[in-house]
């Protein structure tokens, strides 16, 4: 391009450049000043001129102005065809004039910092939740009436005569608008037949909208029982199809439960009644349907107390699987043809002694647990009408995060696998020092009626085995012969005289043999050894020394097992000292005579204050063999 052509393009591009530059200047796009002196500005020809007209105010003094002070507040019909909220029509006085001013202030502006009053409070009859308040909700959205219209009409629907074909649906937030015609029937169909209790294969979109459809209805008239056992049915028919339910559902029903004032199904639940407690935020409320109502609460009928006992056995494995520090099904002493022991008696016992620890028999309990209060939105996550969206406060015992009580029933479950160890024959124990007192005696007294008795109780004893390439290390059979051992010794002398001589050396001094390995002596002089030797009279032991008990198998440790039966420590470690020995390798002697004697188990334990005690159950036992015949 020639130099000409050039100049003539940016002449060409210049008032472009110059317009885009000048985009930004606001002033010139004002009006300068007399623009539109004189003319009235333009209006569209379409739009007629709106005619003025006199308006007479009524006189201050007919109508008095109100008090600054006093404000009337109107609250203006809920529109219910609009997604919008209602706002609040505050009417003040204009101090300029008698006119009155209009102002819309929010729902939730206008109720800040106002204490609500709840729409429904109670205490409950368990010993876990205290105290439920539900309030309305405050924000005053109407989103989602229509639907609860259309849930009220479509509950009482017909389905049709014949199972219709069915109809994939899809949605992340379902509605009924959002079906067609095939789609509607055969979600008809399908309700029917879950509320028989069939449930048939279906999409996720029909179950979420069924569930939506039971949170909306109205629950006068004693349905909300029914409503929450079908949402409980439909959860456990299919929260194995769809794993994402068990998200929602343990909030949503547990939501239902708390503001219709109902307790969980749990004879629904009790399939997934595990997994339910692991993944709910109030795990507590699932909890109290089964720890919670208080033993004076049943009378002596026979079905209630053995229904009161069902109770406290499933409140015990509970609590053992989610409140507790030790699972005994990991011990290596549970395993194989002990385990239904095991499952059997842990369980039980901890189920006996259940009313002791929470205080549900009409006494303290014996842990003292932190109590919280939480707040929590009602249906997060589902379709719900603003009529049925609630706020729920809940004052509970924190249960599950209470860690003394983890501690205290872990060693529980120790101290009765501690008993069963005692009776299969194991000596090992395991430490709990957590348990308080009571709560062991109880522990003892539910045992012992079922306990085997001592002498049927088995010795596990250790047999040695042998590996078989040992027997290729052992010696001929032969007897001893005083004749052959002469002999090796003479060859010994041999060797010893041709080594010295092959160095050098002197001559081996021979030392005079030994009168064991001497000749074979005569076969009459052998026999007075091997007769046996009569004791006629015994030496008395000098001052000082311990004389052993004769009929007890302790020996000289007997003066230690008195000590430790007198609970005197002092006298423990003196026994000890006139031993030479520590009283810790004592405790192990004796522990070691009583495992392999009569007793068959380990009898002293420490008792944590630098002392050792008799285990109570073999107490006796040990008293008798100390004692003299």
């Amino acid at each position: 391009m020639s130099e000409y052509d050039r100049d003539r393009k940016d002449e060409k591009s210049a008032p472009r450049r110059d317009e885009l530059d000048d985009f930004w200047d606001i002033d010139r796009l004002l009006p300068t000043a007399g623009q539109y002196a004189g003319k009235p500005p333009r209006r569209p020809a379409s739009r007629p001129t709106p005619t003025a007209v006199d308006i007479e105010l009524p006189s201050s003094r007919a109508t008095p102005c109100p008090a600054a002070a006093e404000v009337e507040t109107v609250a203006a019909s809920p529109l219910t065809a609009a997604p919008m909220s209602t706002p609040r029509k505050t009417t003040a006085p204009n101090p300029d004039s008698s006119e009155a001013v209009t102002h819309y202030i929010p729902p939730h502006t206008a109720e800040e910092g106002q204490e609500d009053s709840p729409l429904l409070d109670y205490r409950p009859e368990g010993v876990l939740i205290h105290r439920v308040r539900v309030y309305g909700w405050h924000s005053n959205f109407h989103y989602f009436d229509q639907f609860e219209k259309d849930a009220e009409r479509m509950a009482a629907e017909e389905p049709p005569p014949d199972m219709p074909r069915r109809e994939s649906f899809f949605s992340y937030f379902p509605q009924y608008v959002q079906m067609h015609r095939r789609q509607t029937a055969w979600y008809l169909w399908w309700r029917e037949q879950v509320r028989a209790g069939q449930y048939p294969e279906t999409d996720y979109a029909y179950v979420l909208l069924y569930l939506f459809e039971l949170i909306n209805l109205p629950a006068e008239g004693g349905e909300a029982p029914r409503h929450r056992d079908l949402m409980a049915g439909v959860w456990m028919a299919y929260r194995c199809t769809y794993p994402q339910l068990d998200h929602y559902m343990c909030e949503w029903l547990c939501d239902y439960c708390l503001i219709h004032h109902l307790d969980a199904p749990l004879d629904i639940l009790a399939p997934a009644l595990d997994a339910i407690i692991e993944g709910s935020r109030l795990r507590e409320f699932y909890l109290v349907s089964v720890v919670g109502t208080p033993t004076t609460a049943i009378s002596e009928d026979t079905t209630l107390r053995a229904r009161e006992a069902e109770r406290n056995l499933e409140s015990a494995r509970i609590l053992m699987r989610h409140c507790c520090q030790y699972d005994y099904r990991k011990s290596k002493f549970a395993q194989g043809e002990h385990r239904a022991l095991f499952d059997k008696t842990i369980p039980t016992a901890i189920a006996a002694v259940l009313p002791l620890l929470l205080g549900t028999d009409g006494q303290p309990p014996i842990i003292t647990m932190t109590d919280i209060t939480v707040t929590r939105d009602a249906y997060v996550g589902a379709l719900c009408a603003y009529q049925n969206k609630r706020r729920i406060e809940v004052s509970y015992t924190s249960f599950s995060r209470s860690h003394d009580l983890r501690f205290v029933i872990g060693d529980m479950v120790k101290h009765v696998e501690n008993r069963l160890r005692s009776w299969i024959g194991v000596r090992s124990r395991l430490s709990t020092m957590a348990l308080p007192v009571p709560l062991r005696d109880a522990l003892d007294a539910c045992l012992n009626p079922v306990a085997p008795p001592k002498n049927a109780i088995p010795v596990k004893k250790k047999e040695a085995s042998r590996p078989e390439y040992e027997a290729l290390y052992d010696l001929p059979p032969k007897e001893i012969s005083l004749a052959d051992a002469a002999a090796i010794e003479s060859a010994s002398w041999a060797t010893t005289r041709i080594l010295t001589e092959a160095f050098g050396g002197g001559e081996p001094e021979e030392t005079a043999p030994s009168p064991s390995l001497s000749a074979p002596a005569p076969e009459p002089a052998l026999e007075p050894a091997a007769a046996p030797i009569a004791v006629t009279d015994a030496e008395p032991l000098p001052a000082g020394e311990i004389s052993p008990t004769p009929a007890s198998p302790f020996g000289d440790l007997t003066p230690f097992v008195t000590a430790v039966l007198a609970g005197d420590r002092q006298a423990q470690r003196a026994a000890a000292a006139a031993l030479h020995k520590m009283p810790d390798a004592i405790a192990d002697e004796i522990n070691t005579i009583t495992a392999d004697g009569e007793i068959g188990d380990m009898v002293l334990e420490e008792d944590g204050m630098g002392g050792y005690s008799v285990i109570e159950d073999y107490r006796d036992a040990v008293a008798e063999l100390c004692r003299p015949s």
